[in-house]
């Protein structure tokens, strides 16, 4: 978990450094799933068998919740707000979303801990959304309203792994094969604008793009979906969608050298309770978490 948290901070702070360079959010996006399609491609051939048993709704929630279309909500709030908000608000509400979903639909148990912590986490939420209603650009607002769609997107990914019971490099090739389809279709039929497409290659920001491939490629398109999915097989979904409570203060403390956001002092107060709150939510201050004994439901 260690390296998929420093990975999903880069992932913000590439996402933000995105929005301030030539590169569009196709751009991103190619760079986001091109090469885990080119390498993985091999691996998602060869399981097609196993593919082909995942009842279509999982594979569905897992492309939604991880694959283009999640990178093109979280993209275009991380436009319209800073990264320490961006990165409270989507993997800092992960486990309320998650623990929703699993309570509604697979009746998980819920624990005292969970529930202390996730309640911490709507109040971080809610002093978010204060702060947004006390801006005079709605743009702030419409951010985090996308980055609460977008926390609810991959909740449904990582609900949708856990069942799936693939492979982790499996789910990760099958996720970043139809999201390059995807994302193909939409930049041909002129959907998606695309920067890269559109100009010679001695034009490109060459640095920006190389730093979105090493981040968004190979960090999170790689390394940090097979170390995300192989946590979830061992934590279970809700615990380590709680761990994720790290990632808010990571990404924040590096996006003040390099993009000099420096949060509010609500803003810092709003960080501090979604991360506590994840962190309560999970659950490793109890001695005996009962949670870890359950398990999802299998499909035939």
């Amino acid at each position: 978990m260690a390296a998929t948290l420093l990975l999903w901070s880069g992932f913000f702070l590439s996402l933000r450094g995105g929005a301030h360079s030539e590169l569009t959010t196709a751009d991103i996006a190619l760079a986001r799933f091109l090469i885990p399609c080119i390498v993985l491609l091999p691996l998602v051939f060869k399981s097609k068998e196993l593919i082909k048993k995942v009842p279509k709704r999982y594979l569905i929630g897992m492309f939604v919740g991880c694959g283009l279309p999640y990178l093109l909500v979280a993209g275009t709030g991380m436009q319209l707000a800073p990264v320490s908000d961006g990165s409270a608000l989507i993997p800092g509400t992960l486990p309320l979303f998650v623990s929703g979903i699993a309570i509604l639909l697979f009746k998980q148990p819920l624990s005292s801990h969970r529930l202390l912590g996730l309640a911490l986490v709507i109040s971080g939420i809610a002093v978010f959304l204060y702060q947004g209603f006390g801006q005079s650009d709605s743009d702030l607002l419409s951010g985090y309203m996308l980055f609460l769609l977008g926390s609810l997107m991959w909740a449904t990914f990582t609900i949708c792994a856990r069942v799936s019971n693939l492979n982790p490099l499996v789910a990760a090739g099958i996720i970043s094969l139809l999201s390059t389809l995807a994302l193909l279709v939409l930049i041909i039929t002129g959907t998606l604008d695309s920067h890269l497409l559109t100009t010679r290659a001695a034009e490109w920001p060459w640095k920006e793009l190389m730093g979105q491939i090493t981040l968004q490629g190979v960090g999170a398109g790689l390394v940090a979906a097979f170390t995300y999915l192989h946590a979830i097989s061992v934590l279970g979904a809700e615990r380590t969608a709680a761990f994720g409570a790290a990632t808010p203060a990571i990404a924040t403390l590096l996006a003040i050298p390099v993009f000099n956001e420096q949060p509010t002092q609500l803003g810092w107060f709003a960080l501090g309770l979604v991360c506590i709150g994840s962190l309560v939510a999970s659950n490793i201050f109890m001695r005996k978490d009962t949670s870890l004994l359950y398990q999802p439901p299998k499909f035939k």
